[in-house]
């Protein structure tokens, strides 16, 4: 039993290296999930491969994902980045709040993550292909919050570490709720507010137990798509260029889209009749203080390469034009 088990377990890779693979961890019904999918629709085309495509963690969970590229037994992948914040505080940096609130400032951030992420990603033997942004995130409340005073001591959905520092940051108090079980906690009382994105307000309606959405755009995660680099390595400098070019096109039309779902789906959101409260100027000095605050607590576990790369975003956010 146990060298059958053993061989099962050996031959994975090579069950799998009839065609290559590719798994996601969200629905083929969410935007990002669709350019990645005509990502790889134009791989197999211009570069002759057969490459399957798994969606929704129908073949692996999310936190296997990474995992399942490194050892080849799948040989691309996508990930929201901030799933691996265990693993190296640049994984956390995207999440970090009030640091790149606007779409300029979050590609001016990936322009100088994508380095340090390149050489983290080379080290546990893969390649990274392109960034797959999400909408800015907001703030979900039942009445209108005018000031960072209104926010102490709302219960507010936690998701990650991140968000329950910054709940902390806030003097809110953060639960833990996932997306599937938001309806059900507003009506329960055990949460009074939330930070998403107006995607989630939509597909979780949130106009059922919301009033207002305030656009105080947090920040702008992304999830990375990467691949095996032993698999990488593999191809021809003829395919590497192609790779590469297909890759950079992606990552253009990925932030398009995330641009475009942030004022469909806030306009979908004032059509169901939630209120978009406007950012008071109060409550954006507040906000950016306690980001502030976080970027150094975020900076004292960084590394010395990590901390430059922060460096170099602030430097580069700081010439551009407003």
């Amino acid at each position: 039993m146990r060298i059958t088990l053993l061989l099962i377990l050996f031959l994975i890779p090579y069950l799998l290296s009839a065609k290559q693979h590719i798994a996601t961890p969200y629905s083929e019904r969410v935007y990002v999930t669709q350019t990645t999918k005509e990502f790889i629709s134009e791989l197999n085309k211009e570069l002759s491969l057969d490459i399957v495509f798994h969606g929704g963690e129908s073949l692996y969970k999310h936190n296997e994902i990474y995992r399942a590229v490194r050892t080849n037994q799948i040989q691309f992948g996508e990930i929201f980045i901030a799933q691996l914040s265990n693993h190296a505080a640049i994984f956390q940096l995207d999440n970090l709040p009030f640091i790149a609130s606007s779409f300029s400032d979050a590609k001016q951030l990936w322009q100088v993550q994508q380095q340090e992420l390149k050489t983290r990603l080379a080290k546990d033997g893969l390649h990274l292909l392109f960034a797959n942004p999400w909408p800015t995130q907001g703030l979900f409340t039942q009445k209108a919050i005018t000031s960072s005073e209104q926010l102490a001591g709302l219960k507010v959905r936690s998701y990650s570490a991140i968000t329950a520092k910054l709940a902390d940051h806030l003097e809110m108090i953060p639960t833990s709720v996932s997306s599937a079980e938001i309806a059900q906690a507003f009506a329960a009382g055990m949460i009074e507010a939330m930070i998403t994105s107006p995607a989630t307000g939509v597909s979780s309606r949130a106009w059922q137990f919301s009033h207002y959405y305030t656009p105080i755009n947090a920040w702008i995660p992304k999830n990375m798509v990467i691949m095996n680099r032993q698999v990488y390595s593999s191809l021809s400098q003829q395919d590497k260029n192609k790779l590469k070019a297909i890759a950079t096109a992606f990552q253009k039309l990925a932030w398009q889209r995330a641009e475009q779902q942030t004022t469909l789906m806030t306009n979908q959101l004032q059509q169901q009749g939630i209120q978009i409260s406007p950012v008071t100027q109060q409550l954006t000095q507040a906000l950016n203080s306690v980001g502030n605050k976080m970027a150094e607590e975020w900076q004292a576990n960084a590394s010395d390469s990590e901390k430059l790369t922060f460096k170099r975003y602030l430097e580069a956010k700081h010439v551009q034009p407003n």
